[in-house]
């Protein structure tokens, strides 16, 4: 099928990637994604009269065609400046409005393409001779060009109630840059910021009518932050994490504001002020003691521990790859003076799911002032809510000696707490987290009062026992408090400490809890990463033998000419001595490789990653060896990533995705001896 991207470009997809998004007696509307951009596209095929179920797909090449037709010829070369039949602004309506893809797209799937009405604009100049003439009509879009100031508020509201399908398809599929998902966040923030809009008036040019100004804003605001009601409204699914940012961009660039380019861009110190012309000449603003003394630890420490330092800081295993490429980020900015990068990512570490606990928060919590990016001001204002506790001795210990919170009767407690949306609180009492947004909060970070935003204990949601389909049950509104400072959630498995395997379990990281599960067959203590399939190596076969391992785990022989610390990367030096390969004869270039490399259970554990989208092997023991995280990490980069594979045979297995193979030293020098054999 073919599909218009955002930009104009015409596109083939195979009829296996293409999915079906809405059918009617009239059209049916399907949708695919492109490749490699991932921009969702959508085409319109509408149903032959007097023939339902009948499809018409005409080619849509014509649609694209960069020549120009014989009618925009005669437009391109006539005067500009020709009789103004009337105020262009009378023909303007919210069609206007809708997006040049929408438009050529609709046009197209309808078989109109023998006209150049509908088809994008090719040319500023051709839009001016088409307004100041009067000729423009529904089917030209302005979306995009200075033309956008004659649009007003009401305008931009008839278009929003009026989007079909294909408008609400082109929207989310726009391409926007991450200067303008900026701005409209800045944008989002004042509007909240400043309630009588005074920040908005002073942009206004001379003349700017500031009520439609402000009701654009408004509508941008809703659109952003309400677009999923707007749409559901509508009778129209959204998804929740898409935003129409090309939508809330353009209604805040019709506004009559001040616009400035490169020749203006001094205008900004007289007309914003000093502040925001700093920012544009530096990266620098100052920052306090605490956050100084945060980052000089992150350096200090991943010198000498690695990346175990951001696994023993944060509250999360799953995440403490991540956090320590946000870490090691953080140190390189300051090191180059983008301090304002720096504030960023010491917010987002802060934050659940990370939770990260430096040693410097002693001084973080004493040496705070007013208005530091650590205070929670700004985004992170407290919120008292009430918690029904599971381990409820901790109660006393909190409310008496700590002077956190409030016991309000039984295993309840009030606490001031951070980062919690009162949006999202019930609306018949404002002091309990509503269930349709319970999911967003597995841990809730507990601050000393409403005064001192100074977390000092974690809640971490409770699960319930496991239902149909093994699926974990929401444990009802229950909740565990751990002590902030404390090392709980690095309990391993082997820990009979029942309050850290609860925590873990609260957080999605097992640690027992109900009926003991069995165990899988052919789970022993090592982990088996497959790098060649079996029937594409030549080796010895062990067929299992009554009572004995079964044949996978023992084909192949122990031996190899080059050693186990080759095949491994050095990762063997650090692991007791065992036989670590399972040999073979590669049949594409005749020479030895492994058919598998274990790694035993003691030292390695099955995690989530994700920066590669899935369960793989990472070290779980050891952590501090900088010397063996290195090794590992360079096992990494010569195979890949192993993706946890579980066979009949083999619970513990792993092989390596074809994506990691593709980048992965070892395959690429297969490949190249097995071209040059």
């Amino acid at each position: 099928m073919n599909f218009i991207r955002n930009n104009g470009e015409v596109v083939k997809i195979n009829d296996k990637d293409v999915e079906t998004l809405e059918e009617t007696k009239k059209y049916t509307l399907y949708g695919a994604r492109h490749n490699p951009s991932g921009e969702q596209m959508v085409s319109v095929i509408y149903k032959n009269d007097g023939h339902a179920g009948d499809t018409v797909n005409p080619d849509m090449d014509a649609v694209m065609d960069s020549r120009m037709s014989n009618e925009e010829a005669r437009q391109e070369d006539a005067p500009v400046l020709g009789p103004i039949m009337e105020n262009p602004r009378k023909r303007l309506t919210w069609r206007n409005l809708r997006l040049p893809s929408a438009i050529a797209g609709e046009k197209a799937v309808k078989g109109k393409i023998a006209t150049a009405v509908g088809a994008p604009i090719t040319g500023f100049r051709q839009l001016t001779s088409l307004v100041l003439s009067g000729e423009f009509d529904a089917n030209t879009s302005i979306r995009g060009t200075p033309y956008m100031f004659m649009v007003r508020a009401e305008d931009w509201y008839k278009y929003i109630t009026n989007m079909n399908t294909v408008d609400i398809g082109s929207e989310f599929a726009a391409g926007v840059s991450h200067a303008q998902r900026a701005g409209n966040a800045l944008f989002a923030a004042e509007w909240q910021a400043d309630p009588s809009h005074s920040n908005l008036s002073g942009r206004l040019l001379p003349g700017g009518d500031l009520q439609d100004a402000t009701r654009k804003g408004q509508i941008a605001y809703d659109v952003l932050t309400r677009g999923r009601d707007i749409l559901s409204q509508q009778g129209y699914g959204a998804n929740n994490d898409e935003i129409m940012h090309k939508l809330v961009s353009d209604i805040v660039a019709s506004m009559p504001i001040k616009q400035y380019n490169f020749y203006t861009l001094y205008n900004l110190h007289v007309d914003e002020g000093d502040k925001i012309y700093r920012e544009f000449q530096s990266r620098y603003i100052p920052l306090d003691t605490a956050e100084v003394e945060m980052v000089l630890e992150m350096q200090r420490s991943l010198e000498v521990e690695g990346d175990a330092y951001a696994f023993r800081t944060t509250s999360n295993e799953e995440q403490g790859v991540l956090a320590s490429k946000m870490m090691r980020s953080a140190v390189m900015d300051y090191e180059v003076g983008d301090t304002i990068s720096v504030r960023t990512i010491l917010r987002a570490l802060r934050d659940p799911p990370y939770n990260y606990r430096p040693r410097a928060v002693t001084i973080a919590s004493a040496g705070m002032k007013e208005g530091s990016s650590l205070r929670t001001e700004d985004k992170k204002s407290s919120t008292y809510i009430v918690l029904d506790v599971s381990n409820k001795d901790i109660i006393e210990e909190m409310v008496t000696q700590r002077g956190v919170g409030k016991k309000v009767g039984g295993s309840k407690v009030g606490v001031w707490v951070l980062g919690l949306d009162e949006n999202h609180l019930k609306k018949d009492d404002k002091h309990l987290i509503d269930n349709r947004y319970a999911s967003r909060y597995p841990t809730l970070q507990i601050a000393q009062s409403n005064y001192d935003p100074s977390p000092q204990f974690l809640a971490v949601k409770s699960q319930g026992k496991q239902g149909k389909g093994n699926k974990k049950g929401g444990g009802g509104n229950k909740w565990t408090i751990v002590d902030y400072s404390e090392d709980y959630l690095k309990a391993g498995d082997g820990d009979r400490d029942k309050a850290k395997k609860s925590i873990k379990r609260g957080l999605g990281g097992g640690g027992g809890g109900g009926k003991p599960k069995r165990n899988p067959v052919g789970r022993g203590k090592l982990h088996y990463i497959e790098l060649w399939p079996k029937t594409q190596i030549d080796m010895k076969r062990r067929e299992p033998a009554p009572g004995r391992q079964k044949g996978e785990t023992r084909h192949g022989k122990g031996t190899s000419k080059k050693g186990q610390t080759y095949w491994t990367q050095g990762v063997s030096k650090h692991l007791p001595d065992a036989q670590r390969l399972q040999m073979g004869v590669l049949k594409r270039t005749g020479e030895e490789a492994p058919y598998r490399i274990r790694f035993p259970t003691s030292h390695f554990a099955i995690r989530f990653h994700e920066g590669v989208g899935y369960k793989t092997l990472m070290p779980k023991k050891d952590k501090a060896n900088k010397e063996f995280i290195k090794a590992y990490e360079e096992f990494l980069k010569f195979y890949g990533f192993p993706k946890h594979m579980p066979s009949k045979d083999t619970y513990n297995r792993f092989i390596i995705p074809k994506d990691e193979m593709l980048q992965s030293k070892y395959y690429q020098e297969v490949r190249s001896r097995a071209g040059k054999k």
